[in-house]
C-alpha cells in the first residue's frame, strides 16, 4: 500500500462504525479552485480505531502556581489533543487566521484561505481516530466560516495539524461560497504590528475573545505541561461570532488604531500578555471584569484555557471610540490594565468591577453636593 496516501484515502472505521468519507473526499469539498484535484491512489487502504474519549478529570490546579504554571508553558511544545481533537483543530484554524490578522496591508477574511498540513503515527490506540476527526472538523469549520483550503498534505510523524493562512488566489469563478467579507484588491504585506507593549502608562490592554465558549481547560497546553487530563474543553464552534469581531478589530489594524497586539492562542491569555513584555516594560491586569462576566471563579481557567481570542494595546484618547465601535458590533470586550515598567505580569483581581469603582467613585465625589 502506498503509506503517502493511505491516510487520505482509507476508509475508517471508527469505533465500530464505518465512516461515510475518506478524508481526501472530506477535504476536497472544502478546497478551493487553484489547481487540479490530487489524483486518486492505485489502492487504499482500511483504518480501524477507537477514539479516546474524555475521562473523569485525573487532576485539578492550584490558583497559588499561577506563575509555576507560566513558566512550564512559556518552556513546553505544543502537541496535538488526542482526547480532544475536534476543538484541537478548530482552535488552531482561528488561530491561523488571528496571526495573519496583525499583518499590515488591505484584506478582510474573506481574501484568505489555508494551507494545511497534517503528521500521523498509528502506533497508539485513538491516533488514527483522533487524525480523521481532525480532518472532518477542518471540513465542518472551514464551510462554516466561508473559507476554503490552498492546499493539504500529511506525512508521518508526531501527531498534529498546522494552519497557515495566506491570501486567497485571484479565482472568482467556482468559488465555494459567496464571500461578503472581502476587498477588491487585497494586499498582504510582510510587515507586522508590534508585539510587545509600548511603555505609554496610561494606554489600555484590552482582551477581545474571539468565541463565545466556556474557559476549559481540556485539550490545553496547560494540561499537556503539568500532566492532567480534564473532562471539558473550550467548545471553539461560532463562525459568525468570529467573522464580527475579525472584521472589527481588522479595521482598527488598518485605521492605525492598535499599538501593539498579540494572539489569544496556546497557552491561554496569561502566556499572551508575558509575550507581550520586554525586559523594562511589563503589565498590570486586573481580570475583575473578565470573572464577573463569565461567571468564572478559578482564575487558572480564565488565564490558560485556550478560547481563541486577541490582546490590543490603544492609546487612552481612543478608548471611547473602541468603546462604542465593539457594542456597535456587540462584541465583548474587557478592558484589562495598563503597562507598566519592570517586564512582569502583575494581576489582580477585585470582587467589583471596574464599572463598579468608577461609580462609587462618581457618588463619593458628589457626596458634598446640596440638593438644587
Amino acid at each position: 500500500m502506498n503509506k503517502s496516501f493511505s491516510v487520505l484515502y482509507s476508509k475508517y472505521v471508527i469505533d465500530g462504525v464505518q465512516q461515510e468519507l475518506t478524508p481526501a473526499q472530506i477535504l476536497e469539498s472544502v478546497r478551493g479552485p487553484f489547481s487540479g484535484t490530487a489524483g486518486q491512489p492505485e489502492e487504499a487502504g482500511r483504518i480501524v480505531d477507537e477514539s479516546s474519549g474524555p475521562g473523569l478529570s485525573s487532576g485539578g490546579t492550584d490558583a497559588s502556581k499561577i506563575e509555576e504554571y507560566l513558566d512550564k508553558v512559556m518552556s513546553a511544545s505544543r502537541q496535538a489533543s488526542i482526547i480532544f481533537p475536534q476543538e484541537f483543530t478548530r482552535g488552531q484554524i482561528e488561530k491561523a487566521l488571528l496571526d495573519c490578522l496583525w499583518r499590515m496591508g488591505d484584506f478582510r477574511l474573506g481574501d484568505l484561505c489555508l494551507d494545511a498540513e497534517w503528521t500521523w503515527n498509528e502506533q497508539s490506540i485513538g491516533n488514527m481516530a483522533a487524525l480523521y476527526s481532525s480532518f472532518k472538523a477542518t471540513g465542518e469549520f472551514l464551510d462554516a466560516l466561508g473559507l476554503c483550503l490552498r492546499s493539504y498534505s500529511e506525512e508521518q510523524g508526531v501527531c498534529g495539524v498546522q494552519f497557515t493562512a495566506v491570501l486567497r488566489p485571484g479565482v472568482e469563478e467556482g468559488s465555494l461560497v459567496e464571500r461578503p467579507f472581502s476587498s477588491e484588491n487585497p494586499r498582504l504585506g510582510a510587515a507586522s504590528l508590534p508585539s510587545t507593549l509600548h511603555p505609554d502608562p496610561k494606554s489600555w490592554i484590552v482582551y477581545i475573545p474571539f468565541d463565545t465558549s466556556s474557559y476549559r481547560l481540556g485539550g490545553s497546553l496547560l494540561a499537556q505541561a503539568i500532566d492532567i487530563e480534564p473532562a471539558v474543553a473550550p467548545i471553539i464552534n461560532d463562525p459568525y461570532y468570529f467573522h464580527d469581531c475579525y472584521e472589527v478589530v481588522r479595521e482598527l489594524v488598518e485605521d492605525g488604531i492598535i499599538l501593539s497586539a498579540s494572539t489569544v492562542s496556546d497557552g491561554g491569555l496569561i502566556t499572551a500578555l508575558k509575550g507581550m513584555t520586554s525586559q523594562t516594560v511589563g503589565a498590570v491586569i486586573d481580570l475583575s471584569d473578565l470573572r464577573i462576566a463569565t461567571r468564572e471563579e478559578d482564575p487558572v481557567r480564565l488565564l490558560f484555557s485556550e478560547v481563541p481570542g486577541a490582546i490590543i494595546q490603544i492609546r487612552d484618547i481612543d478608548f471611547d471610540y473602541i468603546d462604542a465601535e465593539l457594542l456597535l458590533q456587540d462584541i465583548a470586550f474587557y478592558p484589562l490594565g495598563h503597562p507598566a515598567e519592570g517586564g512582569e505580569v502583575q494581576l489582580h483581581s477585585s470582587p467589583k468591577s471596574g464599572i463598579q469603582h468608577i461609580l462609587e467613585s462618581l457618588i463619593r465625589s458628589q457626596g458634598g453636593e446640596g440638593e438644587d
